[in-house]
């Protein structure tokens, strides 16, 4: 029945989510253990997470409507039970990491959980004639927790208004890690400077809030924020003793100095006066 009924979700695109794909991000990429029970079951491009647990598991970020197929290829793939997620957690109100909320909900009947900030927006993208779910709104500093694992809200405005990056503690060869799972510093594409107001001022905030975190262990909403590909390749040859690809906090500081540089530089053209018309 529930093979029926993904088959039905991937015939059955909304226009939004079936034109915003981008060639390629959907592309499958082999599904890998990052560091103890947290897993990548995401795209090429776009990031998603398995967290396992004793009660059940942890999906963070759907992705794309057509995403869903693939996700669950990787859970399955992993030899995990797609069915066995239990909590949905929403990435930021963009149909590249919501749109797949619908479908994830129906074949798992998982716990939607959105940031409360995000979520009218996050209720503009889903299937035409269903209703985008939610059931648990969440705030800055509130916590998900299952099966002896807790993932702490950050909010980190700018990308969207409620953007939400996620803190967990994972540990590996007796040794604990603070991981982040980044949620988009990207502001280098601005189409406007209204897009909210005050999102100027919440972009540089973000910026230096962003350094405050002992980040060890740094992922992103997507896969390209945290060089997924190169570090991928250096896992699959990590031999006994070789440090783990994924800890990397001069990497992530790395990243928000370029993004906020990109971002800086996006805001001065976006500012700029008109060229004057030549012969004036």
């Amino acid at each position: 029945m529930r093979k029926l009924m993904l088959s039905a979700f991937a015939l059955a695109l909304s226009p939004l989510v079936a034109f915003c794909q981008p060639k390629g991000w959907n592309d499958p990429f082999p599904p890998h253990r990052v560091m103890d029970n947290l897993y990548y079951v995401g795209t090429k491009e776009l990031a998603s997470f398995l967290i396992v647990t004793p009660q059940g598991n942890i999906l963070m970020n759907s992705d794309y409507e057509t995403s869903v197929p693939v996700i669950k290829a990787s859970v399955e793939k992993l030899g995990f039970k797609f069915s066995d997620i239990k909590i949905l957690i929403a990435g930021h109100a963009h149909p590249d990491h919501v749109g797949g909320d619908n479908m994830v909900k129906e074949l798992t009947g998982a716990q939607v959980v959105v940031g409360r900030v995000d979520a009218d927006k996050t209720k503009d993208f889903h299937p035409a004639g269903q209703v985008h779910p939610i059931d648990r709104l969440v705030d800055d500093g509130e916590t998900v927790t299952l099966g002896g694992t807790t993932l702490t809200a950050h909010i980190m405005p700018g990308h969207t208004r409620g953007c939400l990056a996620w803190s967990t503690e994972l540990k590996e060869d007796g040794k604990s890690y603070y991981t982040f799972i980044e949620c988009s510093l990207n502001g280098q594409f601005l189409q406007s400077l209204d897009q909210y107001p005050g999102m100027v001022d919440d972009f540089r905030a973000t910026y230096k809030k962003a350094l405050t975190f002992p980040v060890e262990v740094f992922l992103s909403s997507h896969a390209s924020f945290y060089n997924l590909a190169e570090k991928y390749a250096k896992l699959e040859k990590r031999g006994p003793g070789d440090p783990n690809p994924f800890v990397d906090p001069e990497g992530y500081k790395a990243h928000v100095a370029q993004y906020e540089k990109t971002f800086e530089a996006a805001l001065a053209r976006r500012q700029a006066p008109p060229a004057e018309k030549k012969g004036n």
